[in-house]
């Protein structure tokens, strides 16, 4: 396989968010097994949208890429949090023009960001920390375990693309991304732990060296901890059972899925249909997979066809190219 080029990388994460997103959608909520095994893209019955339509994660993926374009780069949490706003409220980056799928603690974060920049008008939308009043506000109503999913995993990628040449500012704002929506600690530390790993595939790092950056981290949740200490080495994930694997909501469950599928495949499109065949949060826990194999594999090993056949190509390819150009 010919190395790809950084920019390939970034639009591989990018693309491989949309198309993975798009091909577990269908399957979102059916339990693993319970359905014929998915291979292509196909019409989403729960949201009646037709093949190739991505959902929330991408909406929102694209959604914090576009503040990070608009800014040149820099992370303004509240250019952001506007940007999600416009997608719940009008469906801003929508495959469909409209907010068809939504997380529950998303969508109440939203709803107290939205009271909280009503209630203050003096706000310059470029503020850095524009945002710093309202964060209190959200952490008393969702900082609790009880709103620890994947809404904040899911659509983290970007920020790993922008800070791919400084690691510590990549990780801080992995977490300030986390806790817009969902402030519970083990949230943004699984964000973090992602984007350390997208941020060095991106990088051109192996998949060894990916599964050795993963055993040096030093996690600090507990739950983390408990979870995902037992992957020492690359072997340590091969050697794990889809039986063992879950793939709900949950934040860490979403991770470590993504992950497994990650390292126990060879190509894009191998572990992109073994992660949506997963079931359950099958479009998560596949747009997770998707944006950190799309920058180990490059954009050129994600399926033409699936690539094609994306709602909205165009949408996906511009903000794709505008990451692209601040590299």
């Amino acid at each position: 396989m010919k190395t790809p080029t950084v920019q390939s990388r970034i639009k591989g994460s990018i693309f491989g968010v949309a198309v993975v997103d798009a091909l577990g959608g269908p399957v979102e909520f059916q339990p693993r097994g319970s359905f014929p095994p998915v291979t292509h893209f196909m019409h989403n019955d729960t949201f009646d949208v037709p093949p190739g339509t991505w959902t929330d994660d991408t909406s929102m993926t694209l959604c914090l890429a576009q503040s990070l374009i608009a800014s040149k780069g820099n992370f303004i949490p509240q250019a952001a949090i506007r940007n999600y706003i416009k997608w719940h409220e009008n469906g801003y980056l929508s495959a469909t023009d409209e907010c068809f799928d939504i997380g529950s603690g998303t969508r109440q974060a939203l709803m107290i960001w939205r009271h909280y920049f009503d209630r203050s008008p003096h706000i310059r939308e470029d503020d850095p920390n524009g945002h710093e009043g309202g964060q209190p506000e959200i952490d008393r109503a969702l900082k609790r375990e009880v709103f620890c999913g994947n809404g904040s995993l899911m659509r983290v990628a970007p920020i790993g693309l922008v800070y791919l040449r400084d690691m510590d500012r990549a990780l801080s704002n992995a977490a300030l991304s986390s806790n817009a929506t969902h402030p519970y600690p083990t949230c943004a530390e699984c964000c973090q732990i992602y984007t350390r790993l997208l941020v060095r595939a991106v990088n051109g790092a192996s998949k060894e060296d990916l599964a050795n950056e993963f055993a040096r981290i030093e996690f600090t949740d507990v739950k983390v901890k408990q979870r995902l200490d037992r992957y020492s080495s690359l072997v340590d994930w091969e050697s794990t059972d889809e039986d063992d694997i879950k793939s709900s909501g949950y934040v860490l469950s979403t991770l470590e899925a993504a992950l497994w599928a990650f390292f126990t495949s060879s190509t894009f499109q191998s572990g992109a249909v073994k992660v949506v065949n997963l079931g359950n949060d099958a479009d998560t826990v596949g747009a997770v997979y998707g944006g950190l194999a799309g920058a180990y594999y490059g954009v050129e090993d994600i399926p033409a066809e699936w690539i094609a056949g994306l709602q909205k190509k165009d949408v996906v390819e511009e903000i794709a190219s505008g990451l692209c150009s601040l590299s």
